[in-house]
């Protein structure tokens, strides 16, 4: 390139050259504009901003960055964001996560990167934005609460637990309105002098540790099937049972600001139970997952339609109760995720052609069986998978450490071909 092009170039760059001497800088002017904005307005106005727009504010200027990393900034950015938010999906396959708008055509499915290697780890959870995975293996499990719109992430000291020979355990997640903080519930089955234990721990986010909760009752038994605990009205929910009695099956209910336990009942005790039985979050209440006897192609859905209501108990899929008529064909449903803001199902469906399954849509409105079931084209996994609401939020922006992963790394050199 010719020198005097460059050095035209560089002069049309340097913009400043242009100004007369009496301006002012243009980041003073920037300055002086939004000093005429009371401090209010500002807050408001950030407060709505999606997530990604929030962060590059922090580099406006030194009062914004303090303004929206503020620990009281970030739950008012979140009330902003679950009232504005039409509605975002988290699919968790085995191995990887995606995000797509609620919609009826699920525009916009992308694929989130993960800070750290995805070999081992669990879901267990989300909540506000944050994502509970855990490394099963080995136990003391590594727990990790990631928010991938911010690409902070928080690992979990571990907690000191006593020795002995532990026969399962299982975890969940979840925030406490009344003390404005983040908790994780871990439940851990001691076997010891031939007798079966169990021992309960609460991790705070506030304060960074783990406490044991003493108020457990010995009869308290959580099954082996756990997958995850349902988040509802304040407390973690989960299916279990009393004294290994296979009668005896229970949802367990912790209160994470009370910090008690209490038992719900189940719908009808006469309903075939299965060691695969799930608990799931139902609008603003709770939902069952009962797997057919004979045929695990099949699953009943009970729904708890007035929560700590047990009379409230109803068959959404089988209403008809002991007759079984099939009022809706489940043939090929293999599970039951949650439930759309627009009131359909999210369920696990076998494909029509070739082995595995996929994502459905279940309308239990319709009155025409051919259009009740709508097949998205997603690809799913029996047992591994999950679907359900996310709120993207700022929290853990004040906390935790910076994703790496996926980064480019400067100077790579490019791979030989031979």
């Amino acid at each position: 390139m010719p020198y005097e092009l460059r050095r035209r170039r560089r002069t049309r760059r340097n913009m400043s050259e242009y100004l007369p001497p009496e301006s002012s800088p243009p980041t003073k002017k920037k300055k002086e504009m939004l000093s005429y904005l009371p401090p209010e307005v500002i807050t408001l106005i950030l407060s709505r901003l999606p997530v990604e727009s929030a962060v590059k504010c922090t580099a406006v200027c030194k009062a914004w960055y303090a303004l929206i990393k503020d620990p009281s900034f970030i739950p008012t950015h979140l009330q902003q964001a679950v009232s504005l938010q039409e509605g975002d999906l988290l699919h968790h396959g085995f191995i990887f996560f995606h995000m797509c708008w609620d919609n009826g055509a699920f525009v916009g499915y992308k694929k989130l990167r993960l800070p750290f290697k995805s070999g081992g780890f669990k879901y267990f959870g989300t909540c506000n934005g944050l994502i509970c995975l855990v490394n099963v293996y080995p136990f003391p499990w590594d727990v990790i609460l990631w928010n991938p719109c911010i690409r902070r992430h928080f690992i979990l000291p571990k907690p000191d637990l006593p020795h002995g020979t532990i026969r399962r355990a299982t975890l969940g997640f979840g925030f406490d309105s009344l003390s404005d903080d983040y908790k994780a519930l871990l439940l851990v089955v001691f076997h010891k002098d031939g007798q079966d234990s169990i021992e309960a721990w609460l991790f705070s986010l506030n304060k960074c540790s783990w406490r044991r909760i003493t108020e457990v009752s010995p009869k308290h038994r959580c099954c082996s099937g756990v997958r995850q605990m349902a988040f509802v009205n304040g407390a973690l929910h989960w299916h279990g049972f009393l004294n290994y009695d296979a009668l005896s099956h229970v949802i367990f209910a912790f209160d994470l600001s009370t910090e008690k336990f209490h038992v719900m009942s189940y719908p009808n005790t006469s309903v075939h139970f299965h060691p695969h039985i799930s608990v799931i979050k139902y609008e603003e209440s709770i939902a069952v997952i009962i797997p057919a006897s004979h045929n695990y192609n099949r699953v009943d859905l009970w729904v708890m339609k007035e929560y700590s209501v047990n009379s409230s108990w109803t068959n959404v899929l089988h209403p008809t109760g002991e007759g079984r008529e099939l009022v809706i064909d489940t043939a090929g449903l293999m599970d039951v995720y949650g439930v759309r803001k627009n009131g359909e199902l999210l369920v696990n469906v076998t494909r029509e052609h070739g082995r595995g399954c996929e994502l459905a849509t279940l309308d239990l409105n319709c009155h025409q069986n051919e259009q009740r079931l709508k097949r998205l084209g997603i690809r799913t996994q029996h047992g591994d998978s999950y679907v359900g609401s996310f709120v993207e939020s700022l929290v853990l922006f004040d906390k935790g450490e910076q994703d790496t992963k996926g980064q480019k790394r400067k100077n790579r050199k490019p791979k030989k071909r031979y």
